[in-house]
């Protein structure tokens, strides 16, 4: 039982690692199931490029698009970027948009652009890539129909070897020329893995020269960067779990008051200003963690002797 809480405590420690695993596992997988069973190559002068790149791009570009869609950080980068600022709201109507709306969004924009969400979104689509490089099903179909293939490969030979070199990816198993279709499609799939591997070579150097200017460039200690990592997560856990306390207890208030006729104490919800004051993106700092941690080192003083039953 030990060894199991020391695992289940590893895995916790290392919780973002063991996901990305898992996502370039699970991404591994559908492309292999899409390769073996969805795409058949339509051996065709006109369709073979366009239908195998649209296997490579299109389920790559779909998966980047749902990494930033579930992505929380993304949510509390964009909500409320384009949405007028009100001001006052007790009864006059502003007509024009809040002067700084447009440099919040630009600061949204940017922040959004540069920071690790993206590289965290590139991972799912970059492994789909790879591995569909590496398997070669793809860039045998595509490279049969390029101009590339036909001067290294028909050079010579007779005059319909362009149309025999498209529909070698469907004459895998066709007894006629074998070794000449086994041959030539080997070219092909080891030009492809080639370049899988190259790509996954670049991906990793990339990836650690954007951690090491990260360390280098970072404004705290080692040390004190695994206890923001630590506070981080503690932050997360019991927000969450106070959200739902203070949530189930006005929910509960609510209900008996409409069923019972029975009036509870307030329960003090935060309003609007000081919601989206702990849900902005700061960089941590030695006084600021987080927002939430800049808020309540600020903010306690002015509101310590205000009457909670405010609501």
């Amino acid at each position: 039982m030990e060894k199991f809480y020391r695992l289940l405590d590893l895995l916790t420690r290392h919780h973002r690692a063991v996901g990305m695993s898992i996502l370039s596992l699970l991404t591994a997988g559908g492309e292999t199931i899409f390769s073996n069973i969805v795409f058949q190559c339509p051996c065709n002068s006109t369709w073979n490029l366009p239908y195998s790149l649209s296997f490579f791009i299109c389920p790559a570009l779909v998966l980047f698009l749902l990494a930033y869609v579930l992505s929380s950080k993304v949510g509390r980068l964009i909500t409320g970027c384009c949405a007028r600022d009100q001001g006052d709201t007790s009864g006059s109507i502003s007509h024009k948009a809040d002067p700084g709306q447009c440099s919040r969004m630009s600061k949204c924009c940017q922040k959004l652009i540069c920071s690790r969400i993206t590289l965290d979104a590139a991972l799912a689509p970059v492994t789909w890539i790879a591995v569909a490089l590496l398997g070669g099903i793809y860039y045998e179909c595509a490279a049969s129909a390029t101009e590339w293939a036909s001067k290294n490969f028909c050079q010579g030979q007779m005059p319909h070897c362009s149309e025999k070199l498209m529909q070698m990816p469907c004459q895998k198993k066709s007894p006629e020329n074998s070794e000449e279709i086994q041959r030539t499609l080997k070219l092909l799939r080891a030009k492809s893995q080639m370049y899988g591997w190259i790509l996954i070579t670049v991906v990793v150097i990339f990836i650690m020269l954007v951690n090491c200017c990260k360390f280098c460039t970072s404004q705290v200690s080692f040390l004190q960067h695994k206890f923001l990592k630590i506070y981080e997560k503690q932050e997360n856990e019991i927000l969450t779990a106070e959200s739902k306390r203070y949530a189930t207890e006005l929910a509960e208030r609510n209900v008996k008051c409409f069923f019972e006729d029975v009036y509870q104490e307030s329960v003090r919800i935060p309003g609007a200003a000081e919601w989206k004051e702990i849900s902005v993106v700061i960089e941590p700092t030695d006084t600021a963690y987080s927002a939430l941690h800049d808020y309540a080192t600020h903010r306690p003083r002015e509101n310590a002797y205000q009457n909670p039953d405010s609501n």
